[in-house]
């Protein structure tokens, strides 16, 4: 997130560092990375850095409450720090144990807290990797991520439901197109888009949901699946090796479910990918449904967030951004 949140207060990072992971920070400074998640750089006297992620366990989580989203992102950090440490994929940057062996701290009951290595890396966003030489890389280490699934027990890990987060706020919203939003400065506007988009959008989710019960009636191939392998996750690090970030989003799913970030109809190439595994074909039904179940997701969630009490924020900009691209694409 660009800010960090009003109701955490900085002494309480600070205080945790030094109680669980033994880390006395003389600065914390936030990193203004992503839209989810957030982050502060945690700095001792001495020069030491550490990488610290905060969520809201109340927000864009898929647990039915604090206590479920906390288990799904603890098995999710847990998941990571497996793949680096049993499969050895020293290209993950996975969490660091705090004193009690744990990768996940609960913070002020509504927040988790997770420390990683602090890595140099260089500047990139949520897009398109720069080349396609990137592009393959990122493929490689996808694959390589998917092979290591016979490493690890899946028992706890979240399993894919191709469900719409916020989907039930979603069709409130379509049936409330006549009446005022009135929770904030983009509220109007966006009744306003989706008022003028209202059948595409409820012919794009009936679409979705004919796509997903195909989709979830084979689960045969699924795979340890990172969940979103974009330019912002997979990067470059300064030194010149690529890393892979950013767990929160970890299931067992197909493997389409990382796929489809990396592949587009311009450029279908993924002998990267199939080259890494030995996997014969892809699903392009499967493909096509993670591609509307990203597009559907983004659109609910910026929905909920235009319906709800809310200032003119830089965050409420990009999701208003954001809501405009997905709806209208």
């Amino acid at each position: 997130m660009k800010t960090p949140p009003k109701s955490l207060e900085i002494n309480a990072i600070s205080a945790a560092l030094s109680a669980h992971w033994n880390v006395d920070a003389a600065a914390l400074t936030y990193a203004p990375l992503g839209f989810g998640s957030h982050h502060w750089i945690a700095e001792t006297s001495d020069g030491e850095k550490w990488f610290v992620t905060i969520d809201d366990l109340l927000v864009a989580h898929p647990g039915e409450n604090e206590v479920g989203s906390f288990k799904v992102l603890a098995t999710a950090f847990g998941t990571a720090a497996a793949l680096r440490d049993i499969a050895k994929l020293s290209f993950l940057i996975g969490p660091i144990a705090d004193s009690s062996g744990r990768w996940l701290h609960r913070l002020e009951e509504r927040y988790s807290m997770a420390v990683f290595p602090f890595v140099d890396v260089e500047s990139t966003e949520f897009g398109e990797f720069r080349n396609e030489s990137d592009k393959n890389d990122a493929m490689r280490l996808i694959g390589r991520i998917h092979n290591a699934t016979t490493q690890l027990s899946v028992d706890q890990l979240r399993k894919e439901t191709l469900v719409v987060p916020n989907r039930p706020e979603l069709l409130q919203a379509l049936s409330s197109l006549d009446v005022t939003w009135n929770a904030g400065p983009y509220s109007e506007p966006a009744r306003r888009l989706l008022r003028d988009h209202a059948t595409a959008l409820r012919q794009r989710l009936g679409q979705f949901d004919r796509l997903a019960a195909e989709v979830m009636a084979d689960r045969s191939g699924w795979v340890v699946s990172h969940g979103e392998p974009h330019a912002g996750n997979i990067i470059r690090t300064r030194s010149g090796n690529m890393a892979v970030v950013d767990w929160d989003t970890v299931a067992y799913a197909p493997p389409e479910r990382d796929l489809w970030m990396l592949l587009d109809d311009a450029n279908p190439d993924w002998s990267a990918y199939r080259d890494t595994t030995n996997v014969a074909s892809l699903s392009d039904l499967a493909l096509a449904a993670y591609r509307l179940h990203w597009s559907l997701s983004e659109i609910a969630i910026y929905v909920s967030w235009c319906r709800r009490p809310h200032d003119q924020t830089e965050e409420m900009g990009i999701a208003w951004a954001g809501l405009q691209q997905y709806v209208v694409g």
